[in-house]
């Protein structure tokens, strides 16, 4: 391997894109994307019925909220948080650059998701924070 190949290869982490094509290969994710903390969208791959857009304004909104009161109800920091209905399941997770959120089928199994997700938080935490 050549040494302009190592320079222009990202650090783990630091590719959002490749973090959430891994975690879409999570069993019973149908989609997911990454939000800038405003709301922007970084990184989106979302049934065709869902739009970017709303979802990444409402994932903006709660995150910032669970960030505020996450400390005042005494249960540290928001790390991730997860919605359930019975058409599915929405995890959502904070991360220096904003935050990620996978769609899950209603037979998702959450205890994996939200390990697959807080393992793809601590690679992006290493490669932002650091």
């Amino acid at each position: 391997m050549s040494a302009t190949a190592v320079a222009t290869r990202p650090a783990d982490g630091r590719d959002l894109r490749a973090v959430l094509a891994e975690l879409l290969k999570l069993e019973h994710i149908i989609g997911g994307l990454v939000v800038a903390p405003d709301g922007l969208v970084i990184a989106a791959n979302l049934p065709r019925e869902v739009q970017a857009e709303p979802l990444s304004a409402l994932a903006a909104a709660l995150g910032r909220e669970l960030e505020l009161r996450g400390p005042r109800l005494r249960r540290g920091t928001f790390p991730t948080a997860q919605f359930a209905s019975v058409s599915g399941s929405a995890f959502l997770g904070s991360t220096p650059v904003g935050y990620i959120v996978l769609l899950g089928e209603p037979r998702a199994d959450w205890d994996s998701v939200r390990s697959g997700l807080r393992g793809a938080l601590g690679t992006v935490y290493r490669a932002w924070a650091g």
